[in-house]
């Protein structure tokens, strides 16, 4: 089981970092439920040198600009 860095783009915890761990032999679909109670799914994964993994959870909301914005950082 690995530690994953997973980062929530839109709805009311945009922006929020999550530390999760995952065992990536499970083979359940990575998704976390946000406050509002609607379910945020890993939509992109992230490689950086340095900074490791990370997974951008996408809101049933989001727009278009969170989701660029989240890309761009």
């Amino acid at each position: 089981m690995e530690q994953i860095k997973c980062i929530i783009v839109g709805g009311p915890q945009h922006g929020l970092v999550l530390r999760r761990p995952w065992d990536r032999r499970r083979p359940a679909q990575l998704r976390v439920t946000a406050a509002d109670g609607e379910s945020c799914v890993a939509a992109l994964r992230r490689h950086d040198q340095g900074m490791g993994t990370r997974y951008l959870l996408l809101h049933p909301r989001a727009t278009g600009e969170q989701i660029l914005t989240m890309l761009a950082a």
